[in-house]
């Protein structure tokens, strides 16, 4: 009887442990997610100068949120005829800033204008990043550059990762001429349930991202573009959202492309090229 008691109690304290690693580690989820949603990132001084060097028509690209934090990126017009040509503003993933697009975009998107602006804590923006604030932000610098535009200026939403889901949601509060959604997922929810299958992600989620709400509402024609390899996204949560998304949409997957190397395969911007070329207007021609 006594080594049954000394049994029921070492069995209780190993309860007990199991329990309290368990709390702990969903605690640690809770403190940890803000910096794994929205990690931060300063742009690189020499970068910036670069990018200046290369596309001298570069122009800071400045606005103030509603709640007053100011807000910076860059915008490159494109003209035809002294009006800037149709725009692709862009929603950077979570490990950008928008110096990594404005690098390499201008030369391969020579027949639009470029717009992008940092998320709160990223690049010169000021500020700390939510999913309810980086949202409005999105709406207030679509806003910004619809007036940049002038009438009947034409805007491309284009997110990649994180930034699939902001650019999701201003298609679906604001007229825009097409959507490209790179790495793109259903929600963050989902994702954070197959990276964390044994914690309970809605009751701790404070960023779901749930695109599928926004998908109703958008009738653009929309390019996804999907990493045959990805493993941070997986294919899946493209092929969910695109199951409810009700629009004229093109679905590509690049084979063996990951989630960090997919715009380096030669496909990227080819796809992107032709997407934005099928969304001119009849009898728009490209420069």
């Amino acid at each position: 009887m006594k080594n049954t008691g000394i049994a029921m109690k070492i069995a209780a304290l190993a309860g007990l442990a199991a329990m309290l690693a368990y709390l702990g580690y969903c605690v640690m989820l809770y403190l940890a997610q803000d910096g794994m949603v929205f990690p931060g990132r300063a742009a690189d001084p020499a970068r910036v100068q670069e990018i200046k060097r290369y596309f001298p028509r570069l122009e800071p690209f400045t606005v103030t949120a509603g709640d007053g934090t100011a807000l910076t990126g860059y915008y490159l017009p494109r003209l035809k005829d002294g009006k800037p040509l149709p725009a692709v503003l862009y929603f950077a993933g979570n490990l950008e800033e928008q110096t990594g697009f404005f690098l390499w975009s201008p030369n391969e998107l020579r027949f639009m204008s470029i717009a992008g602006v940092d998320y709160r804590g990223y690049g010169g923006s000021a500020g700390k990043p939510s999913e309810t604030a980086v949202k409005a932000d999105a709406l207030t610098v679509y806003d910004a550059l619809a007036q940049k535009l002038g009438p009947g200026g034409r805007i491309v939403v284009m997110g990649r990762s994180l930034g699939s889901g902001v650019a999701a949601y201003v298609a679906a509060n604001r007229p825009v001429a097409g959507v490209i959604l790179v790495t793109p997922y259903d929600s963050l929810l989902a994702v954070g349930r197959e990276g964390h299958p044994y914690a309970p992600v809605r009751l701790l989620m404070k960023h779901p991202f749930d695109t599928t709400a926004d998908a109703a509402k958008v009738t653009a024609p929309t390019l996804f573009l999907v990493a045959g390899d990805d493993t941070l996204i997986k294919p899946a949560r493209a092929e969910h959202l695109a199951a409810v998304w009700p629009g004229p949409k093109t679905y590509e997957v690049i084979p063996h492309a990951t989630h960090n190397n997919i715009i380096d395969n030669p496909r990227y911007w080819t796809a992107i090229r032709e997407f934005l070329k099928a969304c001119r207007p009849a009898g728009e021609s490209a420069q």
